[in-house]
């Protein structure tokens, strides 16, 4: 199956140079690399959105992520059999802050950081 035409007023015909230092560079290929987009996205998202793309998650980060749910099913578990009288109350008090723990994790892990002064 052929690539869709792009219509005329959305090719991007025109080239537009600027100069950068190493260390510059180094930093927009850093951030490309992050979000999985090109440097010239990049540069185009900050220019006309005002905003950088944001990053993808990296690997580690989601394998964290998955860990940590595969911790929750086990301490959701927990705190059911709490509930049940089957294991003792303080045992409960115990699981329920290391739940509240791992909800901290996670949303440092999915933090939005649009407010950002970078974005």
């Amino acid at each position: 199956m052929a690539r869709p035409k792009i219509s005329e007023a959305e090719l991007r015909s025109v080239n537009f140079t600027i100069r950068l230092t190493p260390g510059e560079q180094r930093e927009l290929d850093d951030a490309a690399e992050v979000c999985g987009k090109t440097p010239a996205v990049i540069i185009r998202d900050k220019v006309f959105k005002g905003r950088f793309p944001k990053a993808k998650m990296p690997k580690l980060d989601m394998s964290t992520y998955l860990q940590i749910k595969k911790i929750g099913v086990n301490l959701n578990q927990l705190v059911r059999l709490a509930k049940a009288g089957k294991i003792s109350v303080d045992l409960l008090r115990v699981i329920l802050e290391v739940r509240r723990q791992q909800r901290t994790i996670i949303d440092k892990l999915f933090e939005d950081d649009s407010d950002s002064k970078d974005r």
